[in-house]
């Protein structure tokens, strides 16, 4: 279908060129313009938000129109001096950002190069001969809050890191060692990273990473379990960031070419933020991952992970058991260890005698006796479980049954009167069984010991600001019936994403009868959801679903996480 073949012309430049290179098909035209027609707004906006049409196809379409280059914002930087002098309600009206390439050349990325009052503006604030390159508009949005996350007294810092070690580049015989804090502006780099810390910590960021490239030092924030929010530093000052880093988490500082591990303790604002820090030599220098642990041992509650009062009744009959197994499963990421933490706390009472065993200890508690599994000198699960049996505990949490030997100990542990807590890498509460079957626990004890499987995901929440109900007709049971779904909007409150913050999804699996005559026929992990759901499990999927009808998170989110059904 043509273009003029529609009710109203097409008159969009942009629209044609990409109908004339094949980048869009006509029939997805006609439904965009449909759609259009019955909700308003642009019909590439309309082509975006359908899917039909790609944020950087659409970037490198209207570069082309208006006859100037597609900017690569991988390999740029932000000009702060620029950044400064448009200020931040500017460039968020215009879509603009004024960047660096690695040759040092500036240039303005726009989201509508097109937007000819717009170029003008700009023209006017950074002079007549500035380039102006285009760019999608997630990477300018991305640009745009990397530059907010700094903005004030990051932004100094930054400035003040740079000066200082460029003034003692040039005051200073050039050597092959590289800049450490205690020798080079060690006010500075302290500044600069206590301050990236506390932004983190002010945006609900669970990580930080420091990412080097070839001319800059990438950081960027892990916010409801997605990277975004990039801060480019000059590469000048890596070195001694990385430096006081590592002196933070008690590394060597030292030590380039190996892969180490640490934690420490840091008082931003008045507020100790524990640290597990992770190295990794990389190309261009050591990658640096901060895993930020913000609440403290008084938050960590079984009411705060958001059970559901019959969910949370049913988990503390389990725990008032003296000995038996609780497995809490789910894929790396999905908040196992903030549950069994809540769990130790309900559990670590004057008169319990409390062991764990973790790799790595993620939070010191008082009254609990932490041992750290360090492999290379042998001390492994297994290892440190048999040890730890012989301290006469009555509570134990072992990190992650994760080989054959531990499995056998954890199940015997629970059968001779120990309550014990562990976490397995399965997909769902019945995928424990098989797994721990596949681990070598033998089929008669495994009834008896193990009480309850807890499997759990983390989801985004939607934005309470911007949510938005978008009605559908829903098919159940062979009848049409009228429901709600909630979709993602975007809003400055949730940087545009839609979503804030993370819900925890559950599925608890208690252990019953008959569960005796099922595990010596090995069942899969199927049988053992089809064997739990006839008893009252509900599944995650389920869970998920009931969130969705409440506004908690969207149905493309639950997805996501779990994976669509299918039809």
């Amino acid at each position: 279908m043509e273009p003029h073949m529609l009710a109203e012309p097409i008159r969009d430049p942009v629209v044609h060129r990409l109908l004339a290179e094949g980048l869009l098909d006509p029939s997805q035209l006609e439904l965009a313009w449909v759609e259009q027609q019955r909700r308003g707004g642009t019909l590439v906006r309309v082509l975006l938000d359908l899917g039909f049409l790609s944020g950087q196809r659409l970037a490198s379409a209207i570069a082309a129109e208006a006859g100037v280059a597609v900017a690569d914002m991988e390999d740029s930087s932000t000009c702060v001096a620029l950044a400064d002098r448009f200020g931040r309600e500017r460039m968020r009206r215009l879509g603009a950002v004024p960047r660096v390439d690695p040759r040092g050349v500036p240039f303005v990325a726009m989201i509508n190069p097109l937007d000819l009052p717009a170029v003008d503006e700009i023209r006017q604030v950074v002079g007549p001969e500035v380039e102006i390159r285009g760019a999608s508009e997630s990477s300018i949005l991305e640009a745009l809050e990397g530059i907010e996350a700094t903005s004030g007294p990051a932004s100094g810092v930054i400035r003040r890191c740079l000066e200082t070690q460029l003034s003692m580049e040039g005051a200073e015989p050039r050597s092959g060692a590289p800049a450490t804090v205690e020798t080079r502006g060690e006010g500075p780099i302290v500044d600069l990273v206590e301050e990236l810390v506390s932004q983190a910590l002010e945006t609900g960021a669970s990580d930080l990473h420091f990412e080097p490239a070839e001319t800059t030092l990438r950081v960027r924030l892990r916010r409801d379990g997605l990277l975004g929010g990039d801060v480019l530093i000059p590469k000048p000052v890596q070195a001694a960031i990385l430096a006081r880093l590592k002196i933070l988490g008690g590394l060597d500082v030292s030590e380039s070419r190996c892969p180490q591990d640490g934690c420490g303790t840091v008082s931003v604002r008045r507020r100790r933020v524990h640290l597990r820090i992770s190295t990794l030599p990389t190309q261009f220098g050591e990658s640096v991952v901060l895993r930020l642990h913000r609440a403290g041992i008084e938050a960590l509650t079984l009411g705060a992970l958001g059970l559901g009062l019959d969910l949370e009744r049913d988990l503390r009959l389990i725990l008032s058991r003296s000995h038996g197994a609780l497995v809490v499963t789910g894929p790396t990421g999905s908040g196992k260890t903030t549950t069994l933490y809540a769990i130790l706390r309900e559990l670590n009472r004057p008169e319990v005698s409390l062991f764990t065993l973790e790799d790595p200890v993620e939070m010191s508690w008082p009254g609990v006796r932490q041992t750290q599994i360090q492999e290379e000198v042998g001390l492994t699960f297994g290892r440190g479980l048999r040890a730890l049996l012989r301290q006469d505990p009555d509570v134990i949490l072992v990190g992650e049954t994760r080989d054959s030997e531990t499995a056998q100990l954890m199940v015997r542990a629970a059968l001779t009167g120990h309550c014990v807590l562990t976490s397995l890498h399965t997909q769902d509460a019945a995928g424990a069984i098989p797994r721990l079957l596949d681990l070598g626990v033998e089929p008669g004890l495994l009834p008896g010991s193990l009480n309850a499987v807890l499997a759990q995901r983390l989801v985004r929440r939607l934005c309470a600001r911007c949510r938005q109900k978008d009605p559908i007709q829903e098919r159940a049971t062979g009848q049409e019936r009228s429901g709600s779904r909630w979709r993602a909007l975007g809003c400055p409150a949730c940087g545009q994403s839609g979503y804030r913050g993370r819900m925890a999804l559950f599925e608890f699996f208690p252990v019953c009868e008959g569960l005796q005559e099922l595990i010596p026929n090995r069942p899969s992990a199927a049988r053992v959801a089809r064997f739990a759901r006839e008893r009252g499990m509900i599944p995650l999927r389920e869970q998920g679903r009931a969130a969705v009808n409440r506004g908690e998170t969207s149905m493309e989110e639950l997805f996501s996480t779990l994976g669509d059904p299918g039809p």
